[in-house]
Parts: structure tokens; C-alpha cells; sequence
């Protein structure tokens, strides 16, 4: 009984799961085509008149979006690319680099600056 009861459980799951997926593919379909629109509406609107352009069918607009997304970022939905709470530090290293500056940096630079300005006069 209980081998059963699993077997239920994971049918149960690949449904949920698939469910999700159509969801996905149908919201993912759906904000294509009103991209695609929008983008074909404010393209006729407005660069014919700017740029002497010619105006975009609904489907030029939609390959046109996608070439856009290919040379800005590939076809992939971001992974990597976004900001996470974890990845950076934020204050935390502004916080590290002026600690490194009062130690190291700032001593650096001025050793720097001085050999520099005592170049120059020797040359001057």
C-alpha cells in the first residue's frame, strides 16, 4: 500500500509539474505577442517620421525584438546576470576598501606622489 501511495505521489508531481510548464509557455507566448505589438505600434509611430524608415509588419517588430535580445544578452532569462543578495557585498566592500586604503593605499599613494612631484623638480 504504501509503494502505491508513492507511485501516486509522484504522478502527482509530474502533473504539477507540466501544469507549470504549459502555464509558463502560454505567459511566455502571450508577452511575446503584446511585445511584439507594441514594439511594431511605437515603431510606426514613431521612426518613420524621425528616420525616414520604413514601417514594420507584426512579425518583422517580433524578429526584430529578438535579434535585440540576441545581440544584448543572448536567449537565455538572465541566470548570472541579475543582482542577488548574496552575490554582492554592497557596503560590506566599500566598508573593506577603506579599511585596505588607510592601511596600504593611501600610504602607496603618497610614496607615489612624492617620487613623482621630486622627479619633477629634479628635472625642472
Amino acid at each position: 500500500m504504501h509503494m502505491f501511495h508513492h507511485r501516486h505521489g509522484d504522478h502527482g508531481r509530474f502533473y504539477l509539474v507540466t501544469v507549470h510548464i504549459a502555464f509558463g509557455v502560454l505567459i511566455a507566448g502571450t508577452l511575446a505577442l503584446v511585445f511584439g505589438y507594441v514594439f511594431m505600434l511605437l515603431w510606426n509611430a514613431l521612426l518613420p517620421e524621425l528616420f525616414t524608415v520604413h514601417p514594420v509588419t507584426y512579425w518583422q517588430s517580433v524578429g526584430l525584438l529578438l535579434l535585440a535580445r540576441i545581440l544584448t544578452g543572448g536567449l537565455g532569462h538572465g541566470r548570472g546576470r541579475r543582482w542577488h543578495p548574496g552575490r554582492h557585498k554592497g557596503m560590506g566592500a566599500w566598508k573593506e576598501y577603506d579599511a585596505w586604503w588607510k592601511e596600504v593605499g593611501e600610504k602607496s599613494f603618497s610614496s607615489y606622489a612624492c617620487k613623482d612631484k621630486g622627479d619633477g623638480e629634479a628635472r625642472g
